[in-house]
């Protein structure tokens, strides 16, 4: 059998890298050969012993953007020469710099088909000065060469079209999720916090990070009775200034700031509502996971994943959508969750329903049959 090869940036804490660990953890159960190309050495995510890894560099994701970008025609070389040494003929990568080291490796003659995985909005780099304007001319050049390129949405697809008119393969897969999985771990205790039966809990899990607006969750708090609380899994450059807030407001002890967990799910399943307040998504997987773990959601309507995920039909059967900035339609959608518990039951169990479209058989055979496994 031939060897699947994948290219990502590291395994790092995010989306997209939970999104390769679970494809890549079903495709050994299956008895698939797997390599797993990496930028850097950063590891979060575990993965079974039998894939194979490969690091193109000792960079441990400390580095600066513009020394990335820089080393990027290095990579790419480096990843040619790789894939012409070992015969591989399909590289799949995940997240943009990996992206553009796979498409420009085939100028170095590597030969290999080059599949580009995005997994965020294009249009968000139109707002990050000159390392936006960088990969801007990235994707625009290299882009166009890739043999496939997949976006986790259909509003990540269109909102790149808006920008470049590509011709080459395109297509949508989205997220796949072990929903047996999550559903078990979503029931193991939790030692680390103590929930108390007369408080109601909100949750966000994410990066914290200017692009998820979590400010505007802890400033919401203050229109609440003081039984509502919010949990922060997750960490970010943004944490100081979240918990000074938290502070100046004076709530701070109602806001917890829990850090990077290795199981999510048995936190949110024992919270009220799950809120994202994010300007800019592609396809939030925890979201979904939320869904899946039997809460109801509400989320900034930040045009793609959140909309696609929830509002499939232009409704609110499977949770709830303010504009992004919106503070007060977010309040109002809590208040109404929290004062209404058959609205919220009824929607969590509809959105639960609805992440069974997202199972990770049904996705994991799209990707199966773009790497010609299948």
């Amino acid at each position: 059998m031939s060897k699947i090869t994948f290219l990502i940036n590291s395994l790092s804490s995010g989306g997209a890298e939970k999104v390769l660990s679970v494809l890549v953890t079903e495709l050994i159960r299956q008895n698939y050969k797997i390599e797993i190309i990496f930028l850097e050495r950063n590891e979060f995510y575990s993965l079974p012993k039998e894939v194979k890894k490969t690091y193109l560099s000792n960079f441990d994701g400390t580095q600066s953007g513009i020394l990335k970008l820089i080393y990027i025609p290095f990579h790419a070389y480096k990843l040619s020469s790789y894939i012409k040494k070992n015969n591989i003929t399909i590289v799949q990568s995940h997240i943009f710099r990996a992206n553009y080291i796979n498409i420009l490796a085939k100028f170095f003659g590597s030969g290999h088909k080059a599949q580009v995985v995005t997994a965020g909005r294009v249009s968000r780099y139109l707002e990050q000065g000159l390392l936006g304007k960088v990969n801007l001319f990235l994707i625009s050049h290299l882009y166009k060469r890739a043999d496939l390129i997949i976006s986790k949405a259909q509003g990540m697809q269109d909102d790149m079209l808006r920008l470049f008119n590509f011709t080459n393969k395109q297509m949508i897969i989205n997220n796949p999720y072990d929903i047996q999985k999550i559903v078990t771990l979503s029931t193991e205790l939790v030692d680390e916090f103590d929930f108390q039966e007369n408080k109601k809990y909100l949750i966000s899990v994410g990066r914290l990070i200017p692009l998820k607006r979590n400010h505007e969750l802890i400033e919401s708090l203050s229109k609440f009775d003081n039984n509502l609380e919010i949990l922060f899994l997750g960490d970010g450059i943004e944490k100081d200034n979240l918990q000074r807030l938290s502070v100046k407001l004076n709530i701070e002890k109602r806001v917890h700031f829990l850090g990077n967990v290795k199981n999510p799910y048995k936190f949110i399943s024992k919270c009220d509502i799950f809120v994202s307040c994010s300007e800019s998504e592609g396809f939030p997987n925890v979201i979904v996971e939320a869904m899946i773990c039997g809460i109801p959601i509400v989320s900034s309507d930040c045009v793609s994943g959140p909309r696609e995920i929830l509002a499939p039909h232009k409704n609110n059967k499977f949770g709830m959508l303010f504009p992004v900035g919106n503070s007060s339609v977010m309040v109002q959608s809590i208040k109404l969750l929290l004062e209404n518990k058959n609205i919220a039951k009824k929607m969590a169990k509809n959105a639960k329903l609805r992440a069974n479209d997202f199972a990770l058989n049904y996705i994991l055979d799209k990707y199966k049959k773009v790497l010609e496994i299948d």
